[in-house]
């Protein structure tokens, strides 16, 4: 999550539409500004608009394939990608409305929020933002998948998957915290092999997928006409799903994480453990955390910049 010493929402109301990747179901999304100490709230615009889904760890309700919060009352699927968008640009208030279970899946990416969130700009008040300080070192497993937390003065993140399909194979990223990092990593798409898409149709999952939003890939090939938007797209997929899930803590977590094999469910559950210990963490202000003074007027004359430039 992108360190800002200030709280940010952005400038106007952004509005989305698409299918749900897993639902197929056509929504319609609005993203709007929101006061101070808001966060990141969703609305049910098809039930009740004033019952909320705060996107907080506490409320992650599933987490098979992909990131849904709910309330009991209601609830709201794949947010993840969302999530990364407003994590990475450092926005801590918004307003997220949506007619149906599930956000619009777009292209798979973050790309699209990212620019839109660009082309409205940012507004930053005069409310200190702040950050969860990690105390003592986390280790979270799961038979080969890990996830690993140790204290640090700023956020690093070191992401490395292995798989046996061998256009896919081992891939790592080492990432640091920073808006460029973010935007060099938001275009990454989500992937699936294709002997898993009927499988995963049989049980009612990604009914809304297919090559205008996912990589398809099979033990050798790419299905996609344009193939990859980078070599290591696939790890940067699975960066890009960290920081959406991680930023269900509501603030950045400054700390050196190692990621491996890590997806939604490792994700929730360190998340859970780490707040379920207070010993674990402190949450501050920035008082003594070196914050970039021209992220927020960068971002605000809605720059070009080369990753943002895919049709």
């Amino acid at each position: 999550m992108l360190l800002t010493k200030w709280q940010t929402t952005l400038k106007a109301m952004v509005e989305f539409t698409g299918k749900g990747l897993h639902s197929g179901r056509f929504v319609r999304m609005l993203v709007e500004p929101a006061p101070i100490h808001t966060g990141i709230v969703f609305f049910r615009a098809d039930q009740s608009l004033v019952d909320l889904v705060p996107a907080r760890a506490n409320f992650v309700s599933t987490s098979q394939l992909c990131t849904t919060l709910g309330t009991g009352a209601q609830s709201v699927s794949t947010i993840e990608h969302l999530m990364a968008a407003f994590a990475g640009m450092g926005i801590q208030n918004a307003r997220v409305i949506v007619d149906g279970p599930e956000l619009p899946i777009m292209d798979g990416s973050s790309l699209a929020f990212v620019r839109a969130f660009l082309k409205a700009g940012l507004r930053v008040s005069d409310a200190p933002a702040k950050a969860y300080r990690l105390l003592k070192p986390l280790v979270v497993e799961d038979g080969d998948k890990s996830l690993r937390l140790n204290p640090s003065s700023r956020q690093a993140i070191k992401c490395s998957i292995l798989f046996r399909t061998k256009i896919i194979g081992s891939q790592s990223i080492e990432y640091f915290e920073g808006l460029e990092s973010f935007l060099s990593i938001a275009d990454a798409r989500t992937f699936c092999h294709l002997s898993d898409v009927e499988a995963m149709r049989h049980h009612g999952l990604a009914l809304g997928g297919g090559l205008e939003n996912a990589i398809v890939v099979t033990e050798d090939s790419i299905l996609n006409e344009q193939g990859l938007r980078r070599p290591d797209e696939f790890v940067c997929h699975k960066l890009l799903d960290l920081i959406g899930d991680f930023a269900l803590l509501g603030s950045p977590l400054l700390a050196d994480i190692s990621a491996h094999k890590s997806g939604h469910a490792l994700h929730a559950r360190c998340l859970q453990i780490l707040l379920s210990q207070k010993e674990q963490y402190l949450e501050e202000f920035y008082p003594d955390v070196e914050v970039d003074k021209v992220v927020h007027p960068w971002i605000q004359e809605s720059p070009r910049y080369p990753a943002l430039s895919y049709a």
